[in-house]
């Protein structure tokens, strides 16, 4: 089966070979191709179910009526080891209302004084703490409750939700990307330039575009090739870099896709440049490196939850997927937390798109600090660094560099997001000079 598609491999492989120093001119990726591959086509976007988990029951064993005769009637029979002298206990009830009588404590002087004191500042102290709940419960914004709609749907899984992105925020810690991992004390004489990832990236972009993959693939993916490269960039020639992308990928489409592409049509995407064994050779290398361990929660996971807390409508949602993406390209994003950077995203997608004109702290509802778990303060110096980046990529002209990602939400499909109007407007000149 022939592939038509675009096929980068040996000219990606050149441009990332030329770039030689950060000061230099920004590298190209791929070509692009005329047509998408056969592959491809017909290829059907699937919306993604809940996450979902199972917890076990607790079962609480509780003794029979007839637990003691049954007990001396098997003790004649077989006889034990060694007896002790305890008395075993035939009832839950007695075990519940059994009391254990603590030892007393010796009382010092010094200690004697402190509990005088505090009896004298008791009922006091007790009418302030009272005075100060009663007023923090008056004062207390309410928080919509976001999941009461979805009680009857199994696959949202409303008694675990919660507890599945807390632990999917102690996942994102564990699996971390450490910040300027490419210039860290660790990597010596690495050849690979944050220029070079990203060329790379911005290609992968354009390969998850042609293969139609989910949009799970391409966080996946860059997640992978990060995790993967901050501990082996020193091993790394610049002839492989490309490998390294192409094989992070075939793994990304295994762990999400239904129908993954083959390996051949990523030895195809390559322009041959890659065998197929040099490929899996790849994919076991990266594997091992990360201990099987791919679970590393997405940016868009976190995303959806948030804008349900929202209640946001459907073209905030795509701006902030589209400040998301924008990222993936840029090596200085890439050591942030994905639950901080979805909120931050979502904060200035509903600014620059909110004809109310309220404050950004009046739009970041006390609905959206629980459940994304960010209060705005928190977020404040993100939204201005994305607010920066987003404005000079709307900036460039139609023909420049690394522009994979705004061309691709230029589509009508995506609702023409990167051209709209607002993203150099006033309030985005404002929030990029942090005057909020």
């Amino acid at each position: 089966m022939t592939s038509h598609g675009i096929r980068g491999g040996s000219t990606l492989t050149s441009t990332l070979r030329n770039v030689e120093n950060e000061t230099g001119p920004v590298a190209r990726g791929g070509k692009a191709g005329t047509s998408a591959m056969e592959m491809a086509k017909g290829r059907v976007t699937r919306t993604r179910a809940a996450l979902g988990d199972k917890t076990n029951q607790a079962i609480l064993p509780v003794a029979s009526k007839n637990a003691k005769a049954g007990f001396k009637k098997e003790a004649a029979i077989i006889k034990p080891a060694r007896l002790t002298k305890q008395k075993a206990t035939t009832s839950l009830a007695n075990v519940l209302n059994s009391e254990v009588v603590p030892k007393p404590t010796r009382v010092t002087r010094l200690s004697a004084e402190k509990i005088s004191r505090m009896e004298q500042d008791e009922p006091e102290t007790q009418d302030v703490e009272m005075d100060e709940v009663e007023n923090l419960i008056k004062n207390r914004e309410p928080i919509d409750d976001i999941d009461k709609d979805d009680m009857e749907n199994p696959q949202l899984v409303v008694e675990y939700v919660n507890e599945i992105y807390a632990y999917l925020r102690q996942l994102e810690i564990k699996q971390e990307i450490r910040p300027n991992y490419l210039k860290s004390k660790k990597v010596e004489k690495t050849t690979i330039l944050p220029k070079m990832r990203a060329v790379l990236v911005d290609w992968l972009i354009q390969v998850h575009q042609q293969f139609n993959l989910l949009q799970e693939t391409l966080y996946l993916t860059v997640a992978i090739l990060d995790r993967f490269l901050q501990d082996n960039a020193s091993k790394i020639e610049r002839k492989q870099l490309q490998l390294v992308g192409v094989a992070s990928m075939f793994i990304a489409a295994k762990y999400e896709e239904m129908y993954a592409p083959e390996i051949g049509d990523f030895v195809y995407i390559t322009d041959r440049a890659y065998t197929e064994s040099q490929i899996r050779e790849m994919e076991m290398k990266i594997l091992s490196c990360l201990s099987f361990e791919l679970g590393r929660p997405l940016p868009l996971n976190f995303l959806r939850r948030n804008s349900k807390a929202g209640n946001v409508d459907a073209l905030v949602h795509t701006l902030a997927k589209y400040v998301m993406e924008l990222t993936l390209v840029n090596y200085e994003f890439a050591h942030w937390e994905p639950s901080k950077l979805s909120a931050a995203a979502l904060a200035l997608s509903l600014k620059v798109l909110d004809r109310d004109e309220k404050s950004i702290q009046e739009l970041w509802t006390p609905t959206l600090v629980h459940y994304t778990a960010y209060p705005f303060e928190k977020l404040r110096k993100m939204i201005t660094e994305l607010a920066s980046w987003v404005w000079d990529t709307t900036k460039q002209p139609a023909d420049a560099k690394l522009m994979a990602v705004r061309k691709k939400y230029e589509d009508k499909k995506l609702s023409k997001i990167a051209g709209l109007s607002d993203l150099t407007g006033p309030i985005m000149a404002e929030l990029k000079n942090g005057a909020f």
